[in-house]
């Protein structure tokens, strides 16, 4: 009878609080599938994770799997696909060429793990004389990165801070406070941004909108009964509208439609709650002056969001609430760099409570300088091996290198059982796509060790450890069906890390950030962090500053030489002493150094910038000149640096907002320096200058001391003769 006695306007604000159903999609590009999978031979499997909320029904939920083939060497080929274990669609794919697309309903059922396990199978058989033979190149499957998974959830289910991070989109937003960040707030996001892009997703920064600001309107869907009030007929019907009071803001927040106001993660300082807090006062105020009986339905729907505008979090670090009818992660910008160690995967498991206060959380590091592969992601596990499968780790450097040790060696364990042919498998291990080691197995269902070194070469800021595992295929004819056999990547597998000598390269520098690193920004850094937030995240991933290790400090004057206090990353600031060899202004001018003379000097260049390995004198507690990286601007645009940046082998790149244009190293453009020559044996060895020289010299030395003491030895026996 209430709910019929209720005015629209009230019902329509009622209908608001109640709906906090939230919709998401998850790629494969989300779960760190950049290109195109590709499926071949004559079985191919693979198992992906895409993530959803811990413990959280699904409603809705759509797998759109993305595929195309090709049947080149004819013959019979099948996909087959399965939810968490359970095969759901098989395909016959026999035409020379098509579209393995399909649409898979996913069932609703909560998932206590937090992800939706989807397994790819391709099966190809070919008629040969002999089956044996593995010459079919033609047939194969293409899955296209662009497959996602669409679900939605009742926000209000979400009981956890754990389950809240696991439903984040593959584009989550952090909201900051409108005008000049505090330096701890600005701390606080560029910490929790760099947490999620080694996550693998692509963060946004939004800045709470203020009076003057233009809005993108074109999602955004007001009811009819909405429109009685001044704020939200201002919003109604326009692709884009500049925002007049703060009460337009506060209706932003209540309808959360637009990308302007939907975070998923907030620097909850006082300026943002403030601003929040005087944007729903404003909208409260319109609505009470024209129904007050929906005013007390708003003021019901503001106290299921009480966390909003109430101030600062006191005691507490994390909390869970809701912004709109978004889900929203609040953090106390004082405790960033607690909570970014708690959002490691080592701890975030924990996080079982809408909020937390975190009091420290570090990443723990092994003394005998031994890292598990499954705690870097690699989960253990079987997998049936008919000709070839791969089991893969990705981690960043920051993960794994501590005091000054880096990763020098792979230990991998891995277990087989005899197949029917009598060549054994083999078992080769990948370090970023190098091959660093392989063996021949045993297979006879024991534990093998593989070890391998890991050359300083191949260690970049995210990294990739990939054991692949090949076996030949028997079937005597055709009398036998070929079948895979078990093979295993165990759990005693490790990456060992220990203190060894570091390139001044990007490399080099990666390892030595994990440890610990000043960060520093110039002042208008802070006046705007929309722009420069994205920046200094992307380049702190790329060059493996550590979220939890590092030291933010934001420069008094940015025309004065700064002098770090050990390893640095400093951003648009003068070096003390200046070590640079790529010299730039802010008219474009680029001119490069190789020691003694100019390689290149050109200008204007624009919307580029230059990323570098740099040495400055240091501070007057440091020790000796210091290693860093320093990042600067061309021309009057900065590039929108909108791609995970990948810096390959060197310690100088110039950047667009296409990323990395190229890397290379100044004092050795042609890349001498990274050459390896092999020891010199036989007569070679004595050709080339070295400590074998000294050989020969100290045998000789010791006969001529040897004929000497007899000689002297002689003299006297005769002398005593004549006496």
């Amino acid at each position: 009878m209430s709910a019929l006695a209720a005015s629209p306007l009230t019902q329509a604000i009622t209908d608001l609080d109640e709906n906090t159903i939230q919709h998401r999609q998850i790629t494969l590009r989300d779960v760190n599938i950049a290109n195109a999978l590709v499926f071949n031979g004559a079985d191919a499997r693979r198992e992906l994770y895409l993530p959803v909320p811990v413990g959280v029904p699904l409603t809705d939920a759509t797998l759109d799997f993305r595929a195309s083939y090709l049947n080149a060497d004819g013959g019979s080929n099948t996909m087959l696909l399965s939810l968490d274990g359970y095969p759901v669609q098989a395909q016959a794919l026999n035409d020379k060429s098509g579209d393995a697309s399909v649409k898979i309903g996913v069932d609703k059922d909560a998932r206590p793990q937090g992800v939706v396990r989807l397994g790819v199978r391709w099966s190809s058989s070919v008629a040969r004389t002999l089956c044996e033979r593995e010459g079919d190149i033609g047939n194969l499957l293409r899955v296209d990165p662009a497959s996602h998974l669409d679900y939605s959830f009742d926000a209000r289910r979400l009981t956890s801070i754990d389950a809240a991070w696991n439903a984040l989109s593959g584009t989550p937003a952090i909201l900051v406070a409108p005008g000049t960040l505090a330096p701890a707030s600005y701390d606080a996001a560029w910490r929790l941004g760099l947490v999620l892009q080694q996550a693998g997703k692509e963060v946004r920064t939004i800045v709470f909108p203020v009076p003057g600001d233009e809005v993108d309107l074109k999602n955004v869907q007001v009811p009819a009964a909405l429109a009685s009030v001044p704020a939200f007929a201002a919003l109604s019907g326009k692709d884009k509208h500049r925002i007049k009071d703060p009460a337009e803001i506060g209706a932003l927040l209540m309808l959360g439609q637009t990308d302007a106001v939907q975070a998923d993660l907030a620097i909850a300082d006082k300026p943002l709650m403030d601003a929040i807090a005087a944007s729903l006062n404003a909208l409260q105020a319109q609505i009470q002056e024209r129904d007050p009986d929906a005013a007390k339905a708003y003021a019901q729907w503001r106290g299921h969001r009480s966390e909003l505008g109430a101030g600062a979090l006191g005691t507490d670090s994390i909390r869970l609430t809701l912004l709109g009818n978004r889900p929203v992660l609040m953090f106390d910008a004082a405790t960033a760099a607690k909570s970014a160690g708690m959002l490691d995967g080592h701890w975030r498991k924990l996080a079982r409570s809408r909020q937390l206060t975190v009091a420290r959380a570090e990443v723990p590091a092994d003394p005998d300088g031994r890292v598990s592969l499954n705690y870097l992601g690699g989960i253990p596990g079987t997998m049936d091996l008919k000709t070839q499968a791969d089991w893969t780790a990705t981690f960043a450097i920051g993960s794994v290198a501590y005091d000054g040790r880096v990763p020098t060696q792979a230990v991998v364990d891995v277990a087989a059982s005899p197949g029917v042919s009598s060549t054994p498998p083999v078992a080769s291990l990948y370090f970023n796509d190098y091959l660093i080691g392989a063996r021949q197995l045993t297979a006879n269902g024991a534990r093998e060790r593989i070890e391998a070194r890991i050359p300083a070469y191949a260690i970049n800021s995210r990294n990739v450890l990939r054991v692949s595992f090949q076996r030949q295929p028997v079937s005597d004819r055709c009398a036998e069906t070929p079948q895979g056999f078990p093979a295993a990547v165990l759990p005693s597998s490790y990456i060992a890390v220990e203190k060894a000598e570091l390139r001044d390269d990007f490399a080099g520098m990666a390892a030595r950030f994990a440890s610990g690193a000043q960060v520093l920004v110039p002042p208008a850094y802070l006046e705007h962090a929309g722009t420069t937030l994205p920046r200094v995240i992307r380049i702190a991933e790329a060059t493996g500053i550590s979220a939890t290790r590092a030291r933010f400090d934001v420069a008094t004057d940015a025309a004065a030489p700064i002098a770090p206090s050990g390893a640095f990353l400093a951003f648009d600031l003068p070096l003390k002493d200046g070590g640079e060899a790529i010299k730039t202004d802010a008219q474009g001018r680029l001119q490069i150094d190789q020691k003694t003379r100019a390689l290149l000097d050109i200008h204007a260049l624009d919307r580029m910038a230059v990323l570098q390995v740099a040495h400055t004198s240091g501070a007057a507690d440091a020790k000796g000149e210091q290693m860093g990286v320093t990042y600067r601007n061309l021309g009057a645009h900065e590039p929108v640096l909108a791609q995970r940046l990948l810096l390959g082998r060197g310690n100088a790149a110039m950047l667009d907002d296409n990323g990395a244009v190229t890397t290379f190293d100044p004092d050795d453009p042609r890349g001498g320096d990274m050459v390896t020559r092999a020891a010199p044996t036989g007569l070679d060895a004595w050709r080339e200058p070295s400590w074998l020289w000294a050989i020969p010299i100290a045998v000789i030395l010791v006969l001529f001391l040897i004929i000497a003491s007899r000689r002297a030895r002689r003299r006297q026996i005769e002398g005593g003769k004549q006496q």
